[in-house]
């Protein structure tokens, strides 16, 4: 069978369809603006289940019976849901509402009671097979393969935006689609054990998948061999956006086993053959002395261990001075000098990728940045000296970052911020010469900027540039609430036949030990 749904309501779908009443209930519960946008979905659905259902004339009869109840029941059902005004989710009786509950279980089971769901994903340009993806005579035929509960086949109305794509994370193992959001569309196929996403390059390939799915027993690992056999062993490598270590701080010493931990199970779960990078873009420690300098080490040594390639790193102005003043002490400079590099230009060959390297700690009072005048002709020769680099693709990173950064929802502002105030301290902390960087960067035609310093992650995009921010990797930061962290990297996806970076998400663990979230992705 099959259903059409609207992505303003793709919430509700995906906790009806997942069977997760309760969740579906307390977000109702949470604010106002979820309430309505459900109780209008629900209402369609229910006194109007015919326009975005699909099945055969038998299975209908099959739960005409139980519409019908529903139906019956809905508006005092609907009364009930309109008295949760008055709570709130962390205020919600449950046994209160217990017959609430019975009945969005009832709705539930007509959605979530197929062995096998499937999600059909467009993907972002504006071409025929996109389109196909979206029309109703397209769910139509694949009703026909499926008419009755062998699988739910479910259809958006509208083409989902890039920026949405975090939404149909309330679907079960929706990960798997996002991991490979560059080759959509694609369909994600999953039951209570299992979840494969295939890529479509034709209308045809997706008849055939549900046909494998109606008459072939093992069909995941059928189509796993069918379709991913396309796919070549190494076509991806992955660069790891780390920054803000601040080792040296209790808060990163406490956490140091725990991230290693977090980037062996991400590794793990990636192709084989592939090559993970790390980049890692300053504040390697909090201050720079050979205590903190060897427990840098001593990461780097962990993460080689566990099958990550040798980082690439610079130094940040934690590594190089405390409270914004250099240390000229003899100590404190060999240890500079010992993370330091000559090469401003890192060609790593197999990918044909170069990283480039700029120092951003040479002028500038307090935490600010400053590239300067030697730097950008130093490195505009060393750029030149490479004779290959029009077949390259560059990435350049710096610590400070070169566009303002806005606090989210999560941030705490530290007591000197509330101070100066918002504008005052992005005074102290800015990159003076930002302006002429990102000219330098337009011109020579890079595309992508990786930088650190605020402990925020983020993706912007200066004209077609996208600059990306990382956050503290070791959760270097104080979050609003005082039992929770924000330890962040940003994974870029790199396609090796391509020779290009196609995706970037932004990885986070708010609390400590509970699991990662992929809580963006972009294409890039």
């Amino acid at each position: 069978m099959g259903y059409r749904f609207s992505i303003r309501n793709i919430n509700a779908v995906g906790h009806l369809v997942e069977g997760n009443v309760i969740t579906f209930l307390k977000q109702c519960a949470s604010s106002e603006e979820l309430l309505q946008p459900n109780i209008d979905f629900l209402d369609g659905l229910i006194r109007r289940t015919e326009e975005d259902f699909y099945t055969s004339e038998y299975f209908w009869r099959n739960i005409t019976h139980d519409i019908d109840k529903l139906r019956s029941d809905w508006d005092k059902i609907k009364e009930e849901l309109y008295s949760l005004r008055r709570t709130n989710d962390n205020e919600l009786n449950l046994r209160k509402h217990e017959k609430l509950l019975y009945y969005l279980k009832r709705l539930s089971n007509i959605l979530s009671r197929c062995k096998i769901k499937s999600i059909l994903l467009p993907g972002f340009k504006d071409n025929e097979l996109n389109e196909i993806i979206l029309d109703k005579q397209l769910l139509r035929e694949l009703v026909r393969i499926h008419p009755g509960d062998t699988a739910l086949i479910l259809q958006m109305k509208e083409r989902i935006q890039e920026k949405e794509i975090e939404l149909l994370n309330v679907f079960k193992r929706f990960d798997k689609a996002l991991n490979r959001v560059e080759q959509w569309p694609g369909v994600l196929l999953w039951n209570d054990n299992d979840s494969i996403f295939l890529p479509i390059t034709r209308r045809y390939d997706l008849h055939e998948i549900f046909e494998i799915l109606r008459y072939e027993r093992s069909s995941f690992d059928f189509l796993r061999e069918q379709f991913d056999k396309k796919e070549k062993r190494g076509r991806y490598s992955y660069l790891f956006h780390l920054s803000d270590l601040h080792f040296g701080n209790k808060i990163a010493e406490r956490r140091k086993i725990r991230v290693v931990r977090i980037l062996e199970n991400h590794l793990s779960q990636l192709e084989e053959d592939s090559k993970a990078i790390p980049i890692i873009t300053g504040d390697l420690m909090n201050t720079p002395n050979r205590v903190n300098k060897q427990a840098y080490f001593e990461f780097i040594e962990m993460i080689v261990s566990k099958g990550f390639e040798k980082p690439i790193h610079i130094l940040g102005n934690h590594d190089v001075d405390t409270s914004g003043f250099v240390k000229f002490m003899t100590g404190q400079k060999s240890v500079i000098q010992a993370l330091s590099s000559d090469n401003k230009i890192e060609i790593i060959a197999e990918l044909n990728l170069g990283i480039i390297k700029f120092n951003s700690n040479t002028g500038g009072e307090f935490a600010q940045g400053k590239i300067g005048e030697d730097q950008f002709i130093e490195i505009g020769n060393e750029y030149e000296h490479i004779e290959n680099r029009k077949e390259l693709t560059f990435i350049a990173i710096l610590h400070h970052h070169p566009m303002k950064v806005e606090n989210p929802y999560w941030y705490s502002r530290p007591w000197y911020k509330a101070l100066l105030g918002d504008e005052r301290h992005e005074e102290t902390m800015k990159l003076i010469d930002a302006d002429i960087f990102l000219q330098w960067i337009e011109q020579r035609n890079i595309k992508i900027i990786l930088h650190g310093h605020k402990h925020i992650p983020r993706i912007n995009k200066h004209k077609d540039i996208s600059v990306i921010g990382a956050g503290s990797s070791t959760g270097s930061v104080k979050h609003i609430d005082i039992d929770k962290t924000f330890l962040t990297y940003n994974l870029i996806k790199y396609d090796n036949q391509m020779k290009k970076p196609v995706t970037c998400s932004i990885i986070a663990e708010e609390t400590l030990g509970a699991g990662t979230k992929n809580i963006l992705i972009q294409q890039i």
